[in-house]
């Protein structure tokens, strides 16, 4: 699988929610969705075009092919997947109306709907499925790191698909509902380079909108699709306006010259967000969080001893309070807990405890300095909110318990060199996705995963993943992955800080954001179907 980009691909979507966008205010949703801004009143109006912020602009309208934050939204209007995630991160059907497991978990069966076609009229089948699927594990397109469980696709009929596993893989449904699974067109890909198709700068897709035009550095513009299979959008169109900077951006939905704000927000915005009556705030849990690593292979943190002294000295409200102005939730768990089911509330990560801290530094051997520092470290960290103001709370924080912390700040590509190659570092920030299902902890703490950055290995912990996964029904899963969050708390690779919770701004007259009651379970992160303009 190729690397992805460190803030989109290893996580979360920083922004892939309001895009890799994620982050929250601090109630608790107890069923992991929306905190809900209330119904609007009057019945849809079809017609008008919806203005959207975006960064910057998509390299390619192939989905599949790579990690792009950019596209990501695009693609959600533009194409399908079988099935999809929703911001209630409940998984609904998309162009498969149904699905079903076998007993031994070793076949997924995907009853399609019919009478779909793509924007160029011709009609969709299970080729196209098995086409898409079978391309992206050849190719090592984007997802296919999560597809090695599969080992061979069928089409009994043309609305039938047969996934055939070498091994029950019970993430795998979380994987086909998240993203870099939309459903492309065989006969426009088949016998081609899909890296340099043309269809990749004029994309045909099954989904609500069509890809009219891109403006590069201006916008995209998609149309609604009159012929659509499903619900047809109130839309007229979407356009996708270019604001490469946040705070212009925000200036723009101030002035509303954004329906949407669709970019990250700076977190000092939020409150004049929900202060400003002509402005709704979609705020949204996600399966994310913000979290510190060690190396512990190749650095003073090979001690555990140090790693949980450290665990011991950061003050996560502090944090939240004064680096992310107060929008988080406190981490505790070693697992986000929007998987309720498979939670270990048991074996958590403790409370601050300053003593205590010092005296692990102590039985590791180590002696207060002339300036009360036990040692130095570095923390190399992006240059970019909230990441540098996180660093300078830890920093106070763990000069409290004698260890004296130097921030190195650096721009992505720096990072990706000295930590993501290099794994030459002591401690480093993340924030990242940790979806669509509690075996997203193999990627993590596995011995040799993708995202395992701290050269962590437990051999019981790597026993316990490859069962929880080995199993179908959640009960017989969750005792395993509840066994490794207590190795993790005990061994403490990471530490994490708070939950990720995304706010997401709009102007007041647009009814059916996906973050609204009208739309949270019915549509996709950025899927703009039920969107309608009240004025």
């Amino acid at each position: 699988m190729k690397k992805l980009s460190l803030l989109l691909a290893v996580c979360l979507i920083l922004g892939m929610l309001v895009g890799c966008n994620s982050a929250d205010v601090g109630k608790e949703v107890p069923d992991g969705g929306q905190v809900s801004e209330g119904n609007s009143s009057g019945t849809p109006k079809k017609g008008g075009t919806l203005i959207v912020g975006m960064t910057g602009d998509p390299s390619t309208y192939n989905p599949d092919y790579q990690a792009d934050g950019y596209l990501q939204p695009i693609s959600e209007n533009i194409f399908n997947r079988l099935i999809k995630v929703t911001n209630k991160q409940e998984v609904v059907p998309d162009l498969a109306k149904s699905y079903k497991v076998s007993e031994d978990g070793k076949e997924i069966t995907f009853y399609l709907n019919e009478n779909v076609k793509w924007h160029d009229g011709a009609p969709f089948s299970s080729a196209d499925v098995k086409f898409t699927f079978d391309t992206i594990i050849k190719e090592g397109g984007q997802l296919a790191g999560s597809l090695t469980s599969v080992e061979e696709i069928t089409t009994p009929d043309d609305n039938t698909v047969v996934f055939k596993l070498k091994n029950n893989d019970s993430s795998l449904i979380g994987y086909l509902a998240w993203d870099a699974c939309y459903i492309m067109p065989k006969h426009i890909y088949e016998g081609t380079d899909w890296s340099e198709n043309p269809a990749n700068q004029n994309p045909i897709g099954t989904g609500p909108f069509k890809f009219v035009k891109h403006e590069k550095g201006v916008s995209v513009t998609l149309e609604r699709n009159d012929e659509y299979w499903g619900d047809t959008a109130y839309l007229d169109k979407v356009v996708f306006s270019i604001i490469p900077d946040a705070n212009t951006a925000v200036q723009a939905l101030y002035n509303k010259e954004l329906d949407i704000l669709g970019v990250e927000p700076p977190l000092s915005e939020a409150q004049s967000f929900e202060a400003d009556s002509d402005i709704k705030v979609g705020k949204q849990y996600w399966p994310s969080r913000y979290y510190m690593f060690f190396n512990v292979k190749d650095s003073i943190f090979k001690d555990a001893k140090l790693r949980q002294a450290v665990s011991l000295g950061i003050d996560k409200d502090d944090i939240i309070r004064k680096a992310m102005k107060g929008i988080g939730e406190k981490s505790n768990t070693a697992m986000t807990p929007m998987y309720d089911w498979a939670l270990n509330t048991t074996d958590v990560f403790p409370e601050r405890d300053v003593e205590k801290a010092e005296k692990l530094i102590e039985d590791a051997g180590y002696a207060k300095n002339s300036n009360g520092m036990y040692f130095e470290t570095t923390i190399d960290v992006f240059n970019i909110e909230p990441f540098t103001d996180i660093a300078v709370i830890i920093r106070d924080n763990l000069k409290d318990i004698g260890i004296d912390v130097k921030i190195n700040m650096m721009e992505e590509a720096a990072w990706d060199e000295k930590i993501w190659y290099g794994r030459n570092y002591d401690v480093s920030l993340l924030a990242g996705y940790q979806g669509p299902d509690p075996g997203a902890l193999t990627t993590r703490f596995s011995t040799g995963a993708l995202i395992n950055l701290m050269g962590y290995s437990n051999p019981k912990l790597d026993v316990a993943l490859e069962k929880g996964a080995s199993y179908v029904s959640e009960e017989d899963r969750a005792p395993y992955y509840i066994e490794v969050q207590k190795y993790i708390v005990e061994d403490v690779p990471v530490v994490p800080i708070s939950e990720y919770i995304s706010i997401a701004p709009y102007q007041s007259y647009i009814v059916g954001h996906p973050t609204s009651e009208e739309a949270i379970d019915k549509t996709g992160f950025h899927e703009y179907t039920y969107v309608w303009i009240n004025k």
